[in-house]
């Protein structure tokens, strides 16, 4: 083999050999979080309408992302079930391509093996990669960086060859990426800027892609609202500059290492590093500006590019958000370093020990979050799968929780991973809510929390058996918890009503009928009783479902009484669609035993088989 064989063997194996050795606890790791509610989206699947709508239906805070979240959910829930190995297979298999991609680009970029295989050796270590390389739900990121690259491939092949079918090729490719991740919008900037470093000529070519874009984003924000409150509302004010330097700082990868139990001096170097690198990579672009050599602009030109799109989320700085815009800080050290590298010895020892710095930090921290995502998953299977053979052992009994922490309950039962397996009546003990920590904007804590008193007739009717984890089995403590509860619990009136459960039937009135599935219909007017608010300020809160037969007139509305105060009649229009409906509670009601809640449609449905009033389908009424 020659030398130029050896060394392209090595710049293309080399990150990949790197890849695979940080992040393999990642490759290992199974299900926790938002995975749990994409994987239930198969569920929800009855029909070929139902496909399409959960396909492309925009989801959580307005995202359309068909082919890295809900295809690639579903169809391998489909085809593997709860196996994670192959759903983890599948991100290592596309962060590989990445890598190949990356290699391809530079080097028809640079000219330079060298420089190629550092640019993928440094954005592998980025710590950035550690979340979508050991958690599913990432896998976003990992695939809107393969139709980037993938299109900035055939672009530059178009620009050296002028081929047509590498264009449109490009262009088809560009395309696909918008349903992976809607950062994808601004690759026309990317696309301008390397034809501005290589064919300035050919750079007007990427108009037409701008045009692409804005077309995208008129009906992205046609389709989908973007949240004005809460993580992911935008702020378009010089919080912005902020956002981008905390983005900036963090991109070097140095910051976790704070978590690592270092001595206090090592870690003080640490938070140093990044404004040396800084600094270092500054001097260099400027000198290689004076000398006329524009590509040294593209790495931050890429970064600012490609960070740009989050920079009004100041309440969501999140680090996974770095995989793309980290692409340009590698591509930006493998420049220096291909410089440093051919300017002497003493030049090189400082370049090498520079990269050695921060890839052996960069690389210490990513391995570090993927341990960690390893670790948390692995928590969530022991329970899940526990639970699974807790069902198995007690059919038809509710599964009661004891001891779930903070981590443990946003890890592995807030999205509902237990009807995975068949397990719908799992829940916490009660008094559960004191011990997590709440996070409103991802869930309600007490919608999990089994009511006292439920509690005590369901262990006095052996109709519920309690869990615990401890050392990474469930087990059973239902004996012990029945004593305890005897004498601490009180039966009260729950504040939180699951309608579709039976241990809540007692606190519904008239006007309701038989449980389906996991929920009641109501007719025309129905009642329910709730323990009362705890304090004032305190709302109530109704959820259900509107069948579209019901709107076929029109709008449906909904008038309210609680303890006989009518509030103002709620319309209710989305066909086939979830509601919530939140009414501030009358002052005066806290500390009350019960409250009386009346709900009164303006008109039903009667099917002509059964002769039934037909309303509102509810899944829970709760006051917090």
């Amino acid at each position: 083999m020659t030398r130029e064989r050896t060394l392209a063997a090595a710049a293309w194996a080399l990150p990949w050999l790197v890849c695979l050795a940080v992040y393999w606890p990642g490759l290992l790791a199974w299900f926790q979080q938002d995975d749990f509610a994409w994987l239930g989206l198969t569920m929800e699947i009855h029909s070929q309408q139902d496909f399409w709508r959960a396909l492309f239906e925009p989801r959580a805070q307005g995202t359309i992302r068909p082919w890295s979240e809900r295809a690639y959910f579903m169809g391998m829930y489909t085809l593997f079930g709860l196996d994670a190995l192959p759903f983890r297979a599948l991100v290592f298999a596309t962060q590989l391509l990445n890598l190949f991609l990356l290699a391809r680009f530079v080097q028809r970029l640079t000219g330079s093996l060298l420089t190629a295989g550092c640019a993928g050796l440094f954005w592998t270590v980025n710590p950035s990669l550690g979340g979508p390389m050991s958690w599913s739900s990432s896998y976003n990121q990992v695939m809107c960086t393969a139709f980037l690259l993938g299109a900035l491939v055939l672009f530059q092949r178009y620009l050296e060859t002028g081929r047509g079918g590498y264009y449109w090729a490009q262009m088809a490719v560009f395309v696909l990426g918008f349903g992976a991740l809607e950062i994808n919008i601004v690759y026309p900037a990317v696309a301008a800027l390397v034809a501005l470093v290589s064919k300035p000529r050919k750079a007007w070519a990427t108009l037409p892609m701008f045009g692409i874009s804005g077309v995208y984003f008129l009906l992205h924000s046609a389709m989908a609202a973007k949240p004005t409150t809460g993580p992911y509302a935008r702020h378009y004010d010089a919080s912005m500059l902020s956002t981008l330097w905390h983005y900036v700082y963090q991109s070097f990868g140095f910051n976790n290492l704070a978590e690592l139990n270092l001595p206090p001096w090592l870690t003080q170097a640490a938070s140093a590093m990044p404004y040396v690198l800084g600094a270092a990579l500054l001097g260099f672009t400027f000198l290689m500006v004076w000398r006329r050599q524009w590509i040294a602009l593209l790495p931050a030109g890429w970064f600012l590019c490609l960070i740009g799109p989050v920079l009004p989320l100041k309440d969501h700085l999140t680090d996974y958000y770095l995989v793309m815009p980290s692409i340009g800080l590698g591509l930006w050290m493998a420049l220096a370093f291909h410089w440093g590298w051919r300017r002497g010895i003493w030049m090189r020892a400082l370049v090498m020990a520079m990269a050695v710095t921060y890839v052996g930090a960069a690389a210490t921290s990513g391995r570090t979050v993927a341990r960690y995502n390893y670790d948390r998953s692995e928590r969530a299977r022991q329970l899940v799968m526990g639970v699974a053979r807790a069902r198995e052992l007690h059919p038809g009994k509710t599964i009661l929780l004891q001891g779930v922490g903070t981590e443990l309950f946003w890890a592995a039962v807030n999205d509902q991973p237990f009807r995975l397996n068949g397990s719908n009546d799992v829940h916490l003990t009660p008094g559960s809510e004191e011990h997590i920590e709440a996070h409103p904007e991802l869930g309600d804590v007490t919608a999990f929390v089994f009511p006292s008193g439920a509690t005590l007739r369901a262990l006095q009717g052996n109709k519920a058996v309690v869990y615990t984890l401890d050392q990474g089995r469930l087990r059973n403590i239902t004996r012990s918890y029945r004593a305890v509860a005897a004498t601490q619990l009180k039966d009260e009136l729950a504040r939180r009503i699951d309608a579709g459960h039976p241990a809540y039937a007692g606190q519904l009135g008239a006007g309701w009928e038989p449980i389906t599935e996991r929920y009641r219909w109501m007719g025309k007017r129905a009642d329910a009783f709730l323990g009362g608010p705890r304090k004032d300020g305190e709302k109530l809160y109704l959820a259900g479902f509107c069948a579209a037969i019901l709107l076929a007139k029109g709008p449906l509305h909904l008038t309210v009484r609680v303890d006989g105060v009518a509030f103002a009649p709620s319309k209710i229009e989305k066909p086939d669609g979830a509601f919530e409906l939140i009414y501030p509670l009358p002052a005066g009601l806290a500390g009350k035993e019960k409250i009386h809640v009346e709900m009164e449609l303006d008109r039903t449905y009667v099917p002509p088989e059964d002769g039934r009033e037909l309303g509102l389908v509810f899944g829970s009424l709760a006051i917090r």
